[in-house]
């Protein structure tokens, strides 16, 4: 696991900074934990919630000396926190592949250790196409045995890892937190199989992790945004393809960031909630000022969850 502050080389912890942080904003003093935070929208999250004075944590496999992509160029955690202290934010960087247990319970109790708690949990960690980015065949069996593995581990298994041991080591301790995790709507007629079995499988981790979680005053929540304009998606979709069907990762972390503001954030504990719907209930917008809605009517809005029996 690797610790930086500016640059690849420093392994400084940055306490300053995380007590700079709290200087202003509605998220001021809160420690961040953004799994998958090198590119798309683990980066813009980073960049939000900083903006809303938080300080965050961004961890994630890729970084300038072993990049996970070199196309485009800088898809990096170095890069991410360049650019959350370029708007004057404040963070720092771990490398570390969450679906490996021992490595994400060093991570959390190196940030438990040296900041005294997390605060809100990111769940954003992929790596599903790293191998495979496009259906096998022409026949629902030509798939590659290895996708839905791949896409299995990388999503839900990472989720639940980092999410155990974050609530073990940190938030069940102090009472307290809120967990986020990135997903895909499982729209009809299902699509690419091990994509949708795999979001499927998130969800419903959400579900039951928001259940019991209930007594604990714990929000688990699944956030789905649209067709995201990440670096990777516009490097291999042509402009023509993307335009006014997509919007930017920034939208989807700034609801994020409103989930986290919400006094009554518990009321959507378990669910999968649409970026589209809450960006109008909360008032945000893209940064262009429009309020994209593309899965409107393609969803089954999510079930409450059950009660508890321990409240």
């Amino acid at each position: 696991m690797d610790t930086t502050s500016d640059s690849a080389d420093s392994t400084t912890p940055r306490t300053a900074d995380a007590e700079a942080a709290a200087d202003g904003g509605p998220l001021a003093g809160q420690i961040v934990l953004i799994a998958g935070a090198s590119r798309g929208l683990g980066r813009a999250c980073a960049i939000e919630f900083a903006a809303a004075g938080a300080y965050v944590v961004c961890t994630g496999r890729s970084t300038r000396s072993a990049p996970t992509h070199h196309e485009p160029a800088d898809l990096t955690l170095e890069r991410t926190v360049d650019e959350v202290e370029a708007q004057g934010g404040h963070g720092e960087w771990h490398r570390c592949d969450h679906t490996d247990p021992v490595q994400v319970e060093d991570l959390v109790r190196d940030v438990v250790d040296r900041h005294g708690r997390i605060d809100i949990l990111v769940n954003n960690a992929w790596g599903g196409h790293d191998h495979h980015d496009q259906p096998g065949g022409e026949e629902v069996w030509d798939e590659p045995l290895d996708q839905f593995r791949a896409m299995l581990l990388g999503g839900a298994y990472s989720d639940f890892v980092t999410s155990m041991l974050t609530l073990k080591l940190a938030m069940a301790p102090a009472g307290k937190g809120l967990i986020l995790t990135s997903t895909w709507h499982t729209p009809e007629p299902p699509a690419w199989l091990p994509y949708e079995s795999s979001k499927a499988a998130k969800n419903r981790l959400v579900y039951a992790l928001g259940y019991h979680l209930q007594p604990k005053g714990i929000p688990a929540i699944a956030v789905a945004p649209g067709w995201m304009r990440t670096e990777l998606m516009e490097a291999k979709v042509p402009a023509e393809e993307l335009a006014g069907n997509t919007e930017s990762p920034r939208y989807a972390a700034r609801v994020m960031v409103a989930l986290a503001t919400d006094p009554k954030v518990q009321r959507f504990s378990g669910q999968v909630v649409d970026v589209g719907e809450l960006a109008v209930a909360y008032g945000v917008t893209d940064l262009d000022g429009t309020q994209p809605q593309p899965n409107a009517g393609r969803f089954e809005p999510s079930r409450a969850l059950p009660p508890h029996p321990e409240g």
